[in-house]
This record gives C-alpha cells, sequence and structure tokens, in this order.
C-alpha cells in the first residue's frame, strides 16, 4: 500500500517541479544572478541525474542517464565550467517528466528489494531511498524558485546607465 503512496509523491513532486519552470525561456534557463553558483538549467538536470544516481548506485543495471550529464550537472559542477553544450530546456523537462513514469515502471515493483549493499546514509531498499530523493528534489525546487525571481528582477530592473 505504501508503494502507491511513494509512487503517487514521486509523480506529484515531479509535477511541482516542472510546474514552477513552465514559463522559463532557454535564456532565462542559463542566466546565473550575482550570488549564485547554478542556473536553472543546472538545477533541472541535477535534479535528474541525482535520482537516478541513487537508484542505481548500487544495482548492476544500467542507468538510462546520458553518459555527458554528469560533467554537466553532477554534484561541485557547475555552468561556468562546462566544456560541453547543455540539453535543451525542452530536453531537460520531457525527461524529468518521463523520469517519474520510468522509476514507477521499473521500480515500482521492486521497491522491498534489498540493495547490492546499503548506501553511505543507510537505505537498504528502494523504497527507502525514494523519499531521500523527494527531499533533495525540493531543495533544488527552492533554488530554482529563488533563481527565478532573482532573475526577473535582474532582467526587469532599468538600465543604469
Amino acid at each position: 500500500m505504501y508503494h502507491d503512496t511513494l509512487l503517487k509523491q514521486l509523480a506529484a513532486y515531479r509535477h511541482n517541479t516542472l510546474s514552477v519552470v513552465v514559463d522559463v525561456s532557454e535564456e532565462m534557463a542559463d542566466i546565473v544572478p550575482d550570488g549564485f553558483n547554478n542556473n536553472i538549467r543546472w538545477h533541472l538536470g541535477h535534479v535528474y541525474l541525482d535520482q537516478y544516481d541513487w537508484l542505481y548506485h548500487n544495482i548492476n543495471e544500467e542507468s538510462p542517464v546520458p553518459k555527458h550529464y554528469r560533467e554537466l550537472f553532477g554534484f561541485g559542477t557547475k555552468p561556468a565550467d562546462w566544456k560541453l553544450s547543455p540539453p535543451t530546456l525542452n530536453e531537460l523537462k520531457t525527461r524529468l517528466s518521463d523520469q517519474a513514469e520510468h522509476i514507477a515502471q521499473h521500480f515500482g515493483y521492486r521497491l522491498d528489494e534489498e540493495l547490492n549493499s546499503p548506501t553511505v546514509l543507510g537505505m537498504n531498499t528502494f523504497a527507502e531511498i525514494l523519499p531521500r530523493t523527494f527531499y533533495h528534489e525540493g531543495v533544488h525546487m527552492g533554488h530554482i524558485i529563488a533563481l527565478k525571481k532573482a532573475v526577473t528582477a535582474q532582467t526587469s530592473a532599468p538600465s543604469q546607465a
């Protein structure tokens, strides 16, 4: 029963994240305002990468994440250091939207399956991992909201010429 709840929460949290960026343009997604290290595009890519990293970490299965995403969106990366072109905003939104369904289909029936070894935080099953990813996504959604406000203020401020 709680498995259905976890999968519904995954879909709901992802819907919330995507609803925050529905009005974000490609240009807005790339702005890194003063005081920030990353942009909206980075946060979306990072959420996508991180969720799969946690699920695929201790199993012998290939993650669906494109290999170059780690260079772009991995922990400690930032757009200022990108040497590769990032995916379009539409690609990221599509991947994020599809990810919830992929997880439901690929892991939904395996949520109580024991991992090969516990995660660094001591989580032993996919059902234990999912709530951690929800928390992580919420943190980054907060960053995206703050970035949207900062970008909007920066782009709508009158020029100081």
